[in-house]
């Protein structure tokens, strides 16, 4: 008897470790692909700017808790502000859309977006 209860508990464990792999967040940032970044800005000075971000997961896994650091400049290229968006996920094969706003003055002339390396 002992036998059989100590083989009904394998397997219980084994399900219960097969569905918290399944559960495990997949962090595939490697397969993520910015595709453009366009810089919106409205024509009101007192509304944000927007950095508006595509992106695309090459892979088939879903990509989740994913960081993209977004960088405003003005004239000369100085750096005016970092703004860091999350997105918490992306399905195999999938594209999305992320925005990163702008609130402070001079108005910036261009952004540009990349993903965060993994911590």
């Amino acid at each position: 008897m002992s036998g059989i209860w100590c083989s009904r508990a394998a397997r219980i464990v084994l399900a219960a470790g097969l569905l918290a792999g399944a559960a495990a967040p997949v962090r595939a940032a490697g397969s993520l692909e910015i595709q453009g970044t366009r810089l919106h800005t409205p024509p009101d000075s007192h509304e944000p700017q927007r950095a508006l971000i595509a992106l695309r997961n090459t892979g088939p896994d879903p990509v989740t808790q994913v960081t993209i650091l977004c960088t405003f400049t003005g004239a000369g290229g100085a750096v005016l502000d970092t703004q860091t968006v999350s997105v918490p996920e992306i399905a195999g094969h999938a594209a999305a859309q992320a925005e990163a706003i702008y609130y402070s003055w001079p108005r910036a002339g261009a952004a540009t977006c990349r993903v965060a390396e993994p911590h």
